[in-house]
């Protein structure tokens, strides 16, 4: 079982249960207060990447949204009055991606080369579509919003990229990963 060395920050709160309980996990309650009046962006983006997780990880009862994982320490955040973890997790408890487009995702932009951004850029243009969130806050575009969500499968394509680079997500922290 290949493993790889990753890093996570967490609160004082879920490192406390996970020492307490060996195991934790992510309600999307958190997320609504973390994020507050821009939690529907979030949600739409980390809805895509759980889905894109369920087809190579199995989700387990009580998981609803992944913890995020870095190669490279600083792209965890400032610890602050957070614990930045540093662990050891099977490749099979994870998903890799590229954080650069993964921004992309998190904006709800389309995600590709140069060419095929200012291509779809062109494509709002002509269909009068001056803010691309609308996509995402209307019913009107429904295409266009699905070939944005389509054009995030790009993020999955880690050829080639760099380590400090790649960002990971797995469905919950386990004590026993911890280094």
């Amino acid at each position: 079982m290949r493993k790889r060395k990753l890093w996570t920050l967490q609160s004082e709160l879920v490192v406390s249960i996970l020492q307490e309980k060996g195991i934790v996990q992510v309600k999307q309650e958190f997320l609504r207060q973390k994020y507050e009046d821009t939690a529907w962006i979030f949600q739409i983006a980390y809805r895509f990447l759980s889905q894109k997780m369920e087809q190579k990880i199995p989700r387990p009862e009580g998981a609803e949204s992944p913890f995020w994982l870095f190669c490279d320490p600083k792209w965890a955040g400032n610890a602050g009055e957070n614990c930045l973890l540093q662990c050891l997790i099977p490749e099979e408890e994870m998903l890799l991606f590229d954080l650069r487009k993964w921004s992309q995702v998190l904006n709800l932009s389309y995600v590709g080369s140069e060419q095929k951004q200012e291509e779809f850029r062109q494509k709002l243009y002509r269909q009068g579509v001056k803010d691309p969130l609308e996509l995402f806050r209307t019913p009107f575009y429904p295409l266009l919003k699905q070939e944005v969500i389509k054009s995030w499968d790009d993020i999955l394509c880690i050829d080639g990229v760099e380590e400090q680079y790649l960002q990971g997500a797995c469905w919950q922290l386990k004590k026993e990963w911890l280094l």
